[in-house]
């Protein structure tokens, strides 16, 4: 029978003598990058700041395998120790200049002779990578020497742990010794961990399982249905019981929780700095003043609006499809901040579908810009719930300086980034690039709904040596030309890298089309119309593939205000 506990710790009394954490070498290697390293920072930060370092912090929960020994594997939760680790790592080199030197204790054990303690790292990656964490984190002197080695020639796992460590070192050099300082008490003193510790592994992966399948997301509908319908008269409670479980059945239980989050949104106008549950309490259930309302007022229309934009199902008007089109199109970003704007304007401009086209066209090109230029997660939603204020403030949304457009600098920005190595960014980024240029070409109500969809390039990235293409292009002109927009198409089908290199003619017979015709992607068709293949095409091509952006985004209005 296998002993689980469970208890809350502060971080403080998770990064102690009581464990020597270790990471398994089955587990997957260090992969937060600089955006979830910047929303935990600024969580922690903003959320001291906002309760006076006073209140606690939870950041969720760890499941270890810990016998008898202080020795615990992590089965879950090694990002967030692995990230802690390199913030107090970060805090130590900010403050030992001022003689500060406590916070290294969260990061070695420092050792006690009394104690039969040994000075040792707290924190043990997966072989792989515990030679450089202990080397550049973990040893004296090795922040500087972290610093100093470029990230680009690392691996993916240690890449992450310099920029990431970078960036909590830019952020706490923002801050004033005596801010710095406090963000450390406040983190050792007021953040929490559920330390969830288990004497065999295969409980601690059902305990892993079971955290991840029922956790808090799935609990916050049940606790507000709960609370929201036994604050409606007993006569009218199975009414509104039917009402929820309507939206529930429409929505699934998953969707029903991210509907909550998102209302949550649309009332505070700015990012969670305590749990979904108490802020949807705090911000959307204290505005009504029966719960009644709430349903019928908020959850009902909003959960019709989310239903739309989830299933790109706007019906009613001559605009339906490049409404639907717009909504397919914000689906492929990286992230959902959007939604509750779009919910917003669907709930408000109901009535008017021009308007409410006009309202979703700006914003899926600031979203869309946002995505393009890297914006990180805060200041992604603190300008989405600026759109949000503005709207609840009267503001015109589509005037210039409006927080639903973009600035100059935020043109120029996106203008220079789609002029760069396209193939060269994310997968998830380089496909919207390529499929929003594509429906600039098409024309409004562009759909993609293709079963396999590869971006393919045109000049070959490694062509061989037999090639014509070895003839037809210098190596510099192949360099600066093969990964940007005019030397890419879209294929509604699996590459094949053979068929990668073969020369253009061949190519366009063999591979750019279909057994029923040519491919069915605009931005491909075009190449199809060329009969060579050079620089000055491809030059040629990037320039009005550029301009196509520049029109279709209204990019040249906004330059326009320079």
């Amino acid at each position: 029978m296998s002993n689980i506990e469970a208890k809350e710790k502060r971080i403080g009394k998770v990064l102690c003598s009581d464990y020597e954490f270790h990471i398994p070498d089955y587990q997957r290697p260090y992969s937060w990058t600089e955006e979830q390293a910047e929303e935990l920072f600024s969580d922690l930060l903003g959320f001291m700041r906002d309760t006076g370092g006073e209140d606690k912090y939870f950041l969720g929960s760890i499941v270890l395998v810990k016998g008898d020994s202080t020795r615990a594997e992590v089965v879950d939760g090694q990002q967030r120790i692995t990230t802690l680790t390199i913030l107090f790592a970060a805090i130590h080199e900010r403050l030992r200049h001022a003689g500060i030197s406590d916070f290294r204790a969260y990061i070695v054990e420092p050792g006690n002779i009394a104690e039969n303690l040994e000075a040792r790292p707290r924190l043990f990656l997966r072989r792989r990578d515990a030679g450089f964490f202990r080397q550049h984190l973990q040893d004296p002197g090795g922040f500087d020497r972290l610093l100093s080695l470029d990230p680009e020639g690392l691996t993916d796992p240690r890449k992450n742990i310099a920029l990431n460590t970078r960036y909590f070192r830019d952020r706490l050099g923002e801050l004033t010794e005596d801010d710095a300082l406090r963000l450390g008490q406040f983190i050792v003193r007021n953040c929490y961990l559920v330390v969830v510790s288990t004497d065999h592994v295969e409980s601690a992966y059902r305990i892993f399982s079971v955290l991840n399948d029922r956790g808090l997301d799935l609990e916050t509908s049940d606790i507000l249905k709960a609370e929201l319908i036994g604050r409606i008269p007993a006569d009218l409670q199975e009414e509104y019981t039917a009402r929820w479980e309507t939206i529930e059945e429409s929505l699934g239980r998953k969707g029903l929780n991210e509907l909550i989050a998102h209302v949550r949104m649309i009332y505070r106008k700015e990012k969670a700095r305590r749990s979904v549950l108490d802020e949807f309490r705090a911000h959307v259930v204290a505005a009504f003043e029966n719960a009644s309302d709430l349903v019928d007022d908020a959850l009902i229309p909003y959960a019709d609006a989310f239903d739309i934009i989830s299933r790109q199902a706007w019906t009613g008007s001559g605009k339906s499809a490049e409404i639907n089109s717009l909504l397919a199109l914000m689906d492929r970003l990286n992230n959902v901040d959007w939604v509750p704007v779009a919910m917003e304007f669907m709930r408000r401009f109901r009535s008017d579908p021009e308007l409410l086209l006009r309202q979703l066209r700006a914003l899926e090109r600031l979203a869309g810009s946002m995505f393009v230029r890297g914006v990180y997660v805060t200041p992604r939603i603190e300008r989405l719930g600026k759109v949000l204020k503005a709207l609840d403030a009267g503001e015109n949304l589509l005037d210039s300086g409006s927080p639903l457009q973009l600035s100059a600098d935020e043109a120029k920005r996106t203008l220079e980034l789609l002029d760069g190595e396209i193939y060269t960014y994310p997968a998830k980024l380089r496909m919207y690039i390529m499929l929003r240029i594509d429906s600039f070409l098409s024309g409004p109500g562009a759909t993609y709904d293709h079963r396999i969809t590869t971006i393919e390039h045109v000049l070959p990235q490694n062509p061989s040596a037999q090639a014509e293409w070895k003839r037809s292009w210098m190596p510099a002109q192949r360099e600066l030309w093969v990964n940007r927009l005019g030397n890419l198409l879209l294929l509604s089908r699996a590459k094949n890298a053979q068929a990668s290199n073969y020369d253009f003619d061949e190519k366009k017979k063999r591979y750019f089309t279909t057994g029923k015709g040519v491919s069915s992607y605009a931005i491909s068709t075009q190449v199809l119309n060329e009969e060579e293949w050079t620089p000055e095409v491809v030059e040629r091509r990037q320039h009005k593939l550029l301009d196509e952006f520049n029109t279709g985004w209204q990019l040249e209005v906004v330059q326009a205000e320079l």
